[in-house]
């Protein structure tokens, strides 16, 4: 993060910086600050078939709880002035290790759990050119939340544990994770000092909310990938563009 406004990831298909958008009909929590201007997400208001003519819902439409997380991810990749703070070394348009809540991920599956989907690599197949097999439910795709986190957009996300912070008094994203809500300027605030200090991160001292990190009750360190993290990816209802590295995001 290079300073408090956020940065853009320079790949040529972001804004070079975060700038207010007051006109986005979609991924309006960035409309202050966003890395995209409304020309980037029109896809998102009225989703047209893909380049090559292929319809983006290949199992059918999404439920509208369904899409709506969808999009929640989307925008913070596309849209988001803090998605840069994760980039992927060796794919300047891709992230790598976001950490969303185990809640926000137990919460995206059983949303999305009844929606049918058909392929499982989406972030190395935005197209969905190997989506050959039958549609099945996401649930019959994915196990359980964490899988479907970590294994939709490739390496682009892990789940990190927040519950601890529910059972201690402090909602939510406890432990440096994120629920791609606009709670999320709290952790945002924290990773951004705990960067400044590492050694000690006391957000009383810049005026910053309250933050800790209760699953180790100790100044938050950066999450740690769990074991067995899948790199597999999205499944159906991409939001796919061109990737001159010959492998696209998804996004």
């Amino acid at each position: 993060m290079s300073n408090s406004k956020g940065a853009c990831l320079q790949d040529g298909r972001h804004k070079a910086t975060p700038s207010p958008e007051p006109y986005l009909k979609e991924c309006t929590m960035y409309m202050e600050n966003a890395c995209c201007s409304e020309q980037d997400i029109t896809d998102l208001t009225a989703p047209p078939a893909g380049d090559d003519g292929t319809p983006w819902d290949r199992c059918g439409t999404l439920s509208p709880v369904c899409d709506a997380f969808l999009k929640r991810v989307v925008c913070f990749y596309r849209c988001s002035p803090h998605a840069a703070h994760w980039p992927h070394p060796q794919r300047n348009s891709f992230l790598k290790a976001v950490p969303l809540c185990t809640s926000f991920c137990r919460d995206w599956y059983e949303a999305c759990k009844s929606d049918l989907t058909c392929a499982r690599d989406w972030a190395g197949d935005p197209r969905g050119l190997n989506c050959t097999g039958s549609c099945v439910p996401y649930q019959q795709m994915y196990q359980h939340g964490r899988d479907l986190c970590e294994s939709l957009w490739g390496d682009a996300f892990m789940t990190v544990e927040d519950e601890a912070g529910e059972e201690d008094g402090v909602e939510g994203h406890g432990c440096g994770c994120l629920t791609l809500s606009p709670s999320d300027r709290d952790v945002i605030a924290a990773l951004r000092a705990q960067k400044d200090n590492p050694d000690e991160l006391d957000t009383t001292k810049s005026g910053l909310p309250q933050y800790r990190a209760p699953c180790g009750h100790a100044a938050a360190a950066p999450p740690q990938p769990r074991s067995g993290t899948a790199n597999s990816v999205l499944r159906k209802r991409s939001v796919p563009f061109h990737d001159t590295e010959g492998s696209g995001s998804g996004f």
